[in-house]
């Protein structure tokens, strides 16, 4: 006498939920990536403007470049004040690098990470071409931001 199977065991369908799991717990883990790598991505964008705005501040001002070598932030800011331009361009650095609202996610404003290890420093090598460079370390000092021009 022949049997008909007509339904689905408990076995088989025990194996179709773990792999519909496995499919899920991927495309999480996927999204999960995702999210991380857009994070790096605007920290990296917040970086390349802060850089580019530091080094135009520094060409704007060539005959007083010297004065813009000796700038080294943690993630204590405080504004040091100052009359002359080049400590007024290092205050605005100061408030740039601490605003809370360079990009908004979600209605609600993201301030860059900071960490002790992250450090933002400028350094100015004279000689017969004047040159500028910017040395952001950001993500617990893991990644680097470089840039450097000639000023004069």
């Amino acid at each position: 006498m022949a049997k008909s199977n007509k339904g689905i065991s408990i076995i088989e369908s025990l194996v179709c939920i773990v792999i519909i799991g496995i499919g899920f717990i991927a495309i999480m883990q996927l999204s999960a990536f995702t999210i991380n790598s857009m994070d790096r991505a605007t920290e990296r964008n917040k970086l390349n403007y802060l850089s580019e705005m530091v080094m135009e501040d520094m060409i704007a001002d060539p005959d007083n470049v010297a004065s813009y070598g000796n700038f080294n932030e943690t993630c204590s800011y405080s504004t040091k004040g100052g009359s002359s331009l080049y400590q007024k361009m290092k205050d605005k650095w100061r408030n740039k690098l601490n605003e809370k609202n360079h990009v908004r996610v979600n209605n609600k404003d993201k301030k860059m990470a900071c960490n002790n290890s992250d450090t933002k420093k400028t350094f100015i090598n004279s000689g017969t071409n004047t040159s500028g460079r910017v040395n952001f370390l950001t993500g617990k000092g893991k990644r680097k931001k470089y840039l450097g021009v000639v000023v004069k």
